[in-house]
C-alpha cells in the first residue's frame, strides 16, 4: 500500500513538473506574439502620423487657393 502511494505521490511530482514547463513555453509563446504586436502597432502610427501630415499639406493647399 505504502508503495503505490509513493509511486502516485512521485508520477504526480513529475506531472506538476512537465506542465508547469509546458505553460512556461506557452507563455514565451503568447509574450513574443504581443511583442511582434506592439512593435506592428508602432510602424503603424508612424505611417498614420505620415499621411496625417501629408493629409494636412493637400488641406492647407486646397485652402490657400
Amino acid at each position: 500500500m505504502i508503495y503505490i502511494l509513493l509511486f502516485i505521490t512521485i508520477s504526480n511530482t513529475a506531472l506538476i513538473i512537465y506542465f508547469f514547463i509546458k505553460q512556461e513555453n506557452t507563455n514565451r509563446k503568447v509574450l513574443e506574439a504581443l511583442f511582434k504586436e506592439e512593435e506592428k502597432s508602432e510602424s503603424a502610427s508612424e505611417e498614420n502620423k505620415k499621411h496625417i501630415d501629408d493629409m494636412l499639406k493637400m488641406r492647407e493647399m486646397y485652402e490657400s487657393d
